[in-house]
């Protein structure tokens, strides 16, 4: 076989020349530049959508935030309606317990002035019904001394409220003297 020849390597040729060392260094900082540049384009890709991002996350909050002013506002608005309500309630339940109070005395003062002006009427009825009373055994004593044909009189003292019958025995001259013929037990 034939003997093959070495290669030249160019690392040994590259540390005896400039140049080629200048342009082997040139070529690593090429390398490390290109990699610099990926980092930074990468770096600004992701700036550009975290920023795209950000901004998606601003408008989304900044829209939220005024869906909650909006709702803020409403429920204020109802909340003061509501306090203005209960407020009225409270005024016209103030108002219903001093209508009831006013009234309760009304009737106390009605129910007082009706039990005076019932007692008073009792009294002046059971004062009257006694003087009926009176008058009425008077009349009875009357009758029975006008049927006895006697001269009225004074009235007897007796109880009030006392019999007013009739004597049971009434002669026979007394029947012809009032005109009928009916039997001493049989008057009216």
């Amino acid at each position: 076989m034939p003997a093959r020849k070495k290669p030249v390597t160019r690392r040994k040729a590259a540390k005896n020349d400039p140049a080629l060392r200048q342009l082997a260094q040139l070529r690593k900082t090429v390398k490390e530049l290109r990699v610099k540049l990926e980092r930074e384009t990468r770096a600004r890709k992701i700036e550009a959508r975290v920023k795209s991002e950000a901004q998606k996350a601003r408008t989304q909050l900044a829209s939220q935030i005024s869906t909650l002013r909006d709702q803020g506002r409403k429920l204020a608005t109802n909340l003061k309606s509501a306090l203005g309500d209960a407020g009225k309630r409270d005024a016209a339940r103030q108002q219903a317990l001093a209508k009831i109070a006013e009234l309760k005395a009304e009737y106390a003062k009605k129910s007082a002035q009706m039990r005076s002006e019932l007692s008073r009427t009792t009294a002046e009825l059971t004062r009257k019904s006694e003087e009926l009373k009176k008058l009425a055994g008077e009349a009875a004593h009357r009758a029975v001394e006008i049927i006895r044909g006697e001269e009225p009189g004074p009235a007897p003292e007796g109880p009030i409220g006392g019999s007013s019958e009739l004597p049971k025995e009434v002669s026979p001259q007394e029947i012809e003297d009032r005109g009928d013929d009916r039997e001493p037990d049989e008057e009216q």
